[in-house]
């Protein structure tokens, strides 16, 4: 079987937690470098990969002909100059979202991958959780009648300003940035594009530099996505919620998506989420959601890389992401809502 020699550039939470562990699981991947200058981390990698090389410079990693993927799980601001250095050099990318600001700049990029018939994937994992899953499952199974609406929260209890990039001031910090890109896929992946959008962007905590919450509307022409995130969630809402003429459906709370198991023992989590398909008040029933396989994600850029695809559907949610984005900050600076 080929395996696809990797590149990992960037050892922060998301290439400890989302994309070392696939990498030195999969049987598909060999994982030959990680880009890092921190310390401390070269040291958690040589304790699990003792053999592995360490890169300090970009440029080691583009002169490796050997390597023929490179992961970015970097900070925003080089996403498009990495992305677009890998792919001149011939390489296959995945990029961590939000990729980049704006649809042109993706338009470009992916130009560039075709041009050189090369695969580009942004880091859009999510689309594996089990709760999107378990969604997408019951509007198949036309459960809901007409759809009039579709809510998607990433609220959570952060009261206290963290040190990181996402609370400061920069290039596409945050948190309509940093979260926005996820409920916004699972729309597009589930409905479509929108016509147009409505965004407000707050900053709620005293001593907010960058924006902590966010509340946008997806208008399309018979029905309505709202999606946000906030930092004060004492008393949780649904973080999902499907609306139809004949049924609603509910559920609270995170999944703790499986990351690298393989051979699934079982279809559902055993977590206990609260989960419910409602036909009346008085009529609600419990749903089991599906378990998250976010070692799906690696397993379809593989067969996408050794088979490449006529058509890309992944690379036309992200640009649709993309473009939503770019338009949703432009509503949230003039107050409008904005066609696409």
């Amino acid at each position: 079987m080929q395996k696809i020699v990797t590149a990992l550039v960037g050892y922060g939470m998301s290439g400890q937690i989302f994309h070392l562990p696939q990498l030195i699981q999969h049987p598909n991947y060999s994982i030959k470098t990680v880009m890092t200058r921190n310390t401390e981390n070269i040291t958690k990698i040589k304790a699990i990969l003792p053999t592995i090389c360490i890169a300090t410079d970009f440029d080691e990693i583009l002169n490796d002909q050997e390597i023929s993927l490179v992961i970015l799980a970097v900070s925003n601001d080089v996403h498009f100059d990495y992305t677009k250095r890998a792919l001149l050099k011939h390489k296959h990318v995945i990029c961590e979202k939000p990729f980049v600001q704006t649809e042109a700049e993706a338009s470009y990029l992916y130009g560039l991958a075709h041009e050189r018939g090369l695969l580009l994937r942004v880091f859009h994992n999510r689309k594996y959780d089990g709760d999107i899953l378990t969604v997408e499952k019951l509007i198949q199974e036309q459960k809901f009648g007409k759809i009039l609406s579709f809510h998607a929260r990433f609220d959570r209890y952060v009261p206290n300003i963290k040190d990181n990039w996402r609370y400061k001031p920069g290039f596409m910090s945050g948190i309509f940035y940093d979260l926005a890109p996820h409920i916004i896929h699972h729309c597009v992946y589930l409905f479509g594009e929108p016509v147009s959008v409505f965004n407000q962007i707050y900053f709620d905590r005293p001593g907010s530099l960058a924006d902590d919450h966010f509340e946008l509307m997806l208008i399309y022409k018979d029905m309505t996505c709202y999606v946000g995130a906030e930092p004060y969630e004492r008393e949780p809402i649904p973080k999902m919620k499907v609306v139809g003429t004949e049924a609603t459906y509910v559920k609270y709370g995170f999944d703790q998506p499986e990351v690298v198991t393989k051979g699934y023992s079982n279809d559902y989590t055993n977590e206990p989420h609260l989960s419910y398909y409602i036909v009346t008040p008085n009529h609600k029933t419990t749903i089991p959601v599906l378990i998250g396989k976010h070692d799906a994600f690696y397993d379809k850029v593989y067969d996408d890389i050794i088979h490449p695809k006529a058509v890309d559907s992944d690379e036309l949610l992200a640009k649709t992401v993309i473009k939503i984005m770019e338009k949703a900050m432009i509503s949230a600076k003039e107050g409008r809502i904005v066609p696409l």
